[in-house]
């Protein structure tokens, strides 16, 4: 293939005839092949032809037309409304029409796929991000074919978008998003939930198909510390015979060895995509710090120059703000006018702090997404961003978590998810995000720093293989599937001669064994000494709150946590400190405030100046006051998605399980913790409201709804969460005047 022919479709340059004729006689012999690889380059030769459409000769668009055809691109066919050439085509093309979602047609790797899952076959499909996996998942849906189904995918964020998209089914499915929520008797299910969260479902029904999303996660040797969980999850659900499953996730090229004949499964591996992503390496042209970082001003210089949809991949949050708040000042510097007015802008300035800078950087069109923010803001910016509000997104790895975007542009500026480095599977998952299927034909990836070397990526399923397998997952196999490798025999045994009330805690907690039976034996030495006692044996709210959360905090701060999760962990007494503080119902903007009181003062002591408010400091010192505040509301942000929504209630249960157990060993009173942990997680909201949280609705518009359906005679302690949902929905325009235009963005969004 001419050079000179591939750069004028580059540059969407008009090509005659016989370049035409050049083209089509190329892509012909590509597709032909029965190399994969080769079969990519015809492929991405369409592409290219079809980001250049209005420049092709109208002659050879019929030829071109068989060509997308013959690729299997039956969605761009429609998007284009491409005319068919025979009765053959046609047959062709009304195969690859969606039996159920109207006007929705395959490509032909989702149709393999599509009929695998039709015909009841356990499927892993490994596939380019743009391929468009979900999609069969709402297909699955839309056929009706199962009636309890469970969706499990890695982020709270991403769950959330999954039930925006899922929600027209709701005449045919409850969808079920809290452990709280009871399912229904008379219609299908869909549990939409994390693995934590499937763990935590009491009594679920029977689910004939289990969705696993990012399946890669069930891994160990990709480092995430919730792999254990996962496989847990999957275990449980599998134990129904009756259960198929369907697993996705990116770029894996094998999965363990006899594990798709155990469960007469499919592994469908393909690189198929219908969109063609573009490197530009500029690594060798920028400049890098001392640390690594890539030398801000060289940043800014290539972000000027984009003028499309970007996405900024930082390796943390406190990477993504500072990069973002300095391109927002960059572009201030250079005289550029604020060109958004958000919604979103106003709220933070009520509810978080008008001194944040987020406001101003949402006014230049610039945002941030990362996983420690509050749901609504991250599910609000890829909204604006998607809408084109939006248009640069500084992001962590959260973004390669199967958030969709429109963004055409990514831009590689870290190369490491946190303290670690990047491999070629997360980079090739980063790369993904650039393009979107039915929006671009072509991404574009800037590499700031040099993409890491190809290589298999493989993954292990430790319930599987168990060499090794950690005591919480061995102990949830049956025994006829032990496998006798390491000291997993023994291990099991052992087990399974403790108490089977024990045996139940222990494995309903679904945290580390070793760690649970640590705390045991700490809970039945402290409980035979009367201080230690009233520390244990408690079951409400009062002054000795922070002794008591102190005293759990102390229990498992180095036994339910790994060494790599306290290197993150904020000062034990500060976090304690902001807990009970929460159990006072100290608001987000309250503790906001004060810390940046606190900072002030520290501040005005370190350069030995009276302190007389916090205006004062910022008028004297605006970017040491800038600097802190930005890290409070960070840190607020960490506490809250860290510990608030997760982990500090799900200690409190270990505990509050485990101090049961040891007192009425003792034949003792037990406390009860439960009212504490649950009134943390939901932030103090009533049960029937507390699913509007899970929607991604804000706090502070919960709060005015407890209000006002007080107002309206609505008794919200006898009503059911999903009769909430029916009368906000139903009076929605009663409730609006009372609201925020931003409060009720989102519940038009998420309702």
């Amino acid at each position: 293939m001419r050079q000179e022919l591939i750069d004028k479709l580059k540059n969407h340059q008009s090509l005659v005839d016989d370049e035409c004729f050049e083209l089509t006689i190329e892509i012909s012999r590509l597709l032909n092949t029965l190399n994969e690889n080769r079969q990519s380059e015809g492929r991405a030769l369409i592409i290219r032809v079809l980001d250049n459409w209005n420049n092709i000769s109208n002659s050879y668009k019929k030829i071109f037309t068989d060509l997308i055809s013959s690729a299997g691109f039956y969605p761009y066919i429609q998007k284009l409304d491409l005319p068919l050439g025979d009765f053959s085509d046609e047959i062709r093309m009304s195969y690859h029409r969606s039996n159920n979602l109207e006007e929705k047609y395959f490509h032909s790797e989702q149709k393999k796929i599509d009929a695998l899952i039709k015909a009841h076959i356990n499927v892993i499909v490994s596939a380019p991000t743009s391929f468009g996996k979900s999609m069969l998942i709402e297909e699955i849906v839309a056929s009706e074919e199962y009636k309890n189904i469970v969706i499990i995918q890695p982020t709270l964020a991403l769950l959330d978008e999954t039930r925006r998209k899922l929600k027209v089914y709701s005449d045919r499915y409850k969808i079920i998003v809290k452990t709280t929520q009871t399912y229904s008797e008379s219609k299908g299910n869909i549990f939409l939930l994390t693995a934590e969260r499937v763990l935590e479902y009491p009594n679920m029904p029977p689910i004939q198909l289990l969705i696993l999303d990012e399946f890669y996660k069930l891994s160990n040797k990709r480092g995430d510390n919730r792999s254990s969980i996962l496989n847990i999850a999957f275990v449980r659900l599998m134990k129904n015979p009756e259960c198929k499953f369907y697993m996705l996730g990116p770029n894996i090229d094998s999965i363990p060895e006899g594990f798709v004949e155990k469960y007469s499964a499919v592994f469908y591996k393909t690189q198929f995509s219908m969109v063609l992503t573009e490197s530009e390496n500029q690594y060798e042209n920028v400049k890098i710090q001392k640390g690594g970082k890539v030398v801000e001003e060289d940043v800014f210089e290539i972000l000027d120059a984009v003028d499309e949809q970007t996405l900024i991949y930082c390796a943390s949050p406190s990477a993504a703000r500072k990069l973002a708040f300095s391109y927002c000042n960059h572009l201030c510097d250079q005289g550029k006018n604020s060109v958004e007015d958000l919604p979103l802008v106003n709220w933070i300035s009520d509810n978080l702090s008008y001194r944040w800078s987020l406001t101003r950087c949402l006014q230049y069109e610039i945002a941030v997404h990362d996983g420690a923010m509050p749901k609504h803001i991250t599910s609000s910016v890829i909204q604006y961003f998607n809408q084109k509000k939006i248009k640069y997104l500084f992001c962590t790895n959260t973004i390669i978590e199967g958030v969709n975007t429109s963004a055409k542009n990514v831009i590689f500026y870290d190369n490491k998810i946190g303290s670690k480095k990047i491999d070629f599977f997360d980079y090739s998952n980063i790369k993904g995000r650039a393009g979107r299927m039915m929006e671009h034909y072509i991404g574009r990836i800037i590499n700031l720093h040099k993409p890491p070397k190809a290589e298999n990526t493989d993954v292990d399923f430790p319930f599987f293989e168990q060499n090794p397998i950690s005591s919480e997952i061995l102990v949830n196999l049956d025994e006829n599937e032990i496998k006798d490798v390491n000291d997993n025999l023994t291990r099991y045994a052992e087990f399974k001669l403790k108490d089977p009330d024990l045996q139940e805690i222990l494995i309903r907690n679904g945290v580390t064994i070793e760690g649970q039976e640590k705390i045991l034996e700490r809970l039945f030495t402290d409980l035979a000494v009367p201080s230690y006692r009233e520390l244990i044996i408690w079951n409400r709210i009062d002054g000795k709150l922070y002794k008591r959360l102190s005293y759990i905090f102390d229990l498992c701060w180095n036994i339910l946590a790994t060494s790599e999760e306290r290197k993150s962990f904020d000062a034990k007494g500060w976090v304690v400190n902001k807990i009970v503080g929460s159990c006072y119902q100290t608001s987000v903007n309250q503790m906001i405030e004060k810390d940046i009181e606190y900072r002030a003062q520290k501040l005005a002591e370190e350069r030995k100046i009276d302190y007389i408010s916090v205006d004062d400091m910022f008028l004297r010192f605006p970017l040491e006051m800038q600097a802190r505040t930005d890290h409070i509301i960070e840190k607020i942000f960490a506490l809250q998605k860290n510990w608030l929504q997760y982990r500090a209630p799900k200690w409190i249960n270990v505990v509050d399980s485990l101090q049961k157990y040891a007192t009425q060993k003792l034949n003792l009173p037990s406390g009860d913790y439960s009212y504490v942990a649950e009134m943390i997680e939901n932030e103090f909201v009533q049960s029937s409201l507390r699913i509007l949280l899970e929607y991604g609705i804000p706090q502070s518009a919960v709060q005015k709804l407890q209000v006002i359906l007080r107002i309206h005679k609505v008794d919200i302690n006898k009503i059911s969460e999903d009769m909430a949902i029916k009368i906000i929905d139903k009076h929605r325009e009663e409730i609006r005047p009372y609201l925020s235009a931003y409060e009720m963005e989102i519940i038009d969004r998420a309702i």
